[in-house]
């Protein structure tokens, strides 16, 4: 199937629903990641109470992921749509939703830390994930609104530039992994601990927005 018999099937009256729901997912993927950013200013001031109102936000906006969701995978179990096309669309929808998945579990563990004080250098790197995980998502979602807008060639750029934020953000984590273990004098093993299963959440997540802007390649480059 061509890009253009691609474009035509997937605007069809039924397939458009689909998109248009994938769209409305999209938001709530957005809007959590973002979430989690204004989360990561309240914990760093340890404004517990603003902090726990946030990810209260984080994880009621990831249960309405998880029902459009689950609308979307109905929606894509009937209708006369390509089963490749299918198979790529449920992929695409499941890495985003598990991409909320790991932001509210990275915020949860960042929540049991909140009273405790961390070197300069970790509370400077994970400002920067933050930062770079709103990039990405909003880089992401420019991608899959752009899909059919844009010349190929442009597409990949699009897609290039989400690859690149992941590997800015891959790099703090490594560094952030250094930095992990040469507190082991000032911070208590075990907030430490914690601080690790945060911190993989958050590069988990920017691996899944990169994987969906992938599957965009996959579904309209490499038809």
């Amino acid at each position: 199937m061509s890009n253009k018999e691609l474009k035509h099937w997937l605007s069809k009256r039924r397939e458009s629903k689909v998109l248009k729901k994938i769209r409305e997912h999209l938001i709530l993927v957005n809007s959590c990641i973002t979430k989690g950013r204004d989360f990561y200013a309240f914990w760093a001031d340890k404004d517990e109470e603003a902090a726990q109102n946030m990810y209260d936000l984080i994880h009621q906006e990831e249960k309405t992921a998880d029902i459009v969701e689950a609308d979307i995978l109905d929606m894509l179990s009937e209708g006369r749509m390509p089963e490749y096309i299918r198979t790529d669309l449920i992929n695409f929808i499941r890495l985003a939703d598990k991409s909320v998945g790991r932001i509210k579990q990275g915020t949860n563990n960042l929540l049991l830390l909140i009273n405790q004080e961390f070197p300069e250098s970790i509370i400077k790197i994970l400002k920067s994930n933050f930062d770079l995980l709103v990039d990405e998502v909003q880089g992401f979602t420019k991608v899959f609104d752009s899909m059919f807008s844009i010349e190929h060639e442009e597409l990949v750029k699009e897609i290039e530039k989400v690859s690149l934020i992941e590997t800015e953000l891959d790099e703090n984590y490594k560094q952030l992994k250094y930095e992990i273990a040469f507190s082991t004098g000032a911070v208590p093993a075990g907030a430490l601990i914690i601080l690790d299963h945060a911190i993989r959440d958050i590069e988990q997540s920017s691996d899944l927005i990169e994987d969906c802007a992938e599957m965009v390649r996959s579904l309209v480059l490499l038809q």
